[in-house]
């Protein structure tokens, strides 16, 4: 099973998808403001984790990038092909 794939499917209930799609921005915008506010930046990372722990605790599971330190870089891809993957929509 792929990285995406995995990560994918531990991420189905869709308030723990809401949540994450909030969070992972969070996570990596405090990369960016760590630099310019450092005290705002550092309590944007445990503020994002929160976001995700919360996620996972709805969904009933444990966050992806516990198995696979890995998916804390393929949350921002699986972010932005759920934002900007076309939907597919039956025409009827």
């Amino acid at each position: 099973m792929s990285l995406y794939s995995h990560y994918d499917g531990a991420h189905n209930h869709p308030v723990n998808r809401a949540l994450h799609m909030i969070a992972i921005p969070l996570g990596f915008s405090s990369l960016v403001v760590v630099w310019f506010h450092w005290i705002i930046g550092l309590l944007l990372i445990p503020t994002a984790f929160a976001l995700a722990w919360l996620g996972h605790w709805i969904e009933g599971n444990k966050p992806a990038f516990l198995t696979n330190p890995a998916h804390v870089l393929v949350a921002p891809v699986w972010l932005a092909r759920k934002v900007f993957k076309p939907s597919k929509k039956t025409v009827t």
